[in-house]
């Protein structure tokens, strides 16, 4: 997931500083960020209408199997394939930081997006530590399952404020 993410980043965030070059580029990013903050909220308030931002559900066999293989190619493999399916939920915040990062100078753009990947594996690193211990697993779920909204608003809500950020500093 790491290198997926930082590959995808490297061009985005390639394309999004050339057009930066004018502001109605930017603007429009920023707008789109605001949009799927919007939709983030949506789907948290109505998780049954219309289509949501979260990896399709036709992957999900996909993924089991790579995982299953246990092989460093099917580890390897399935983290790349989760990496790209879940942009459609982790995207509308990466493509903010990305508007931002781009308005950087080329090595600082490119050490915050090292360090922004770093940040975004670490908890996923440590969540496969602590779900390897299926109570500790069960444990996680009760607690998170009736959270998932206020988590999912509180996202959502974050990533239009990021969105208003970018049209701010554009």
């Amino acid at each position: 997931m790491f290198l997926t993410y930082l590959l995808l980043g490297l061009g985005v965030i390639s394309v999004v500083a050339y057009l930066t070059r004018t502001h109605l580029p930017v603007r429009i990013l920023g707008v789109l960020v605001v949009i799927l903050g919007l939709w983030t909220i949506k789907d948290a308030l109505f998780p049954g209408m219309g289509w949501t931002l979260a990896m399709p559900a036709r992957f999900h066999g996909i993924v089991r199997k790579m995982l299953g293989q246990s092989t460093p190619v099917g580890l390897f493999a399935a983290g790349g394939l989760v990496g790209l399916c879940t942009v459609p939920c982790s995207g509308a915040i990466y493509m903010g930081v990305l508007v931002l990062l781009a308005q950087q100078p080329l090595l600082t753009r490119l050490g915050y997006l090292l360090i922004y990947n770093v940040m975004f594996v670490v908890p996923l690193l440590a969540l496969l530590v602590v779900v390897a211990n299926r109570r500790t697993l069960n444990r996680i779920a009760h607690w998170y399952i009736p959270r998932k909204i206020p988590a999912k608003l509180a996202i959502g809500v974050f990533t239009v404020i990021l969105g208003f950020v970018v049209l701010v500093t554009a």
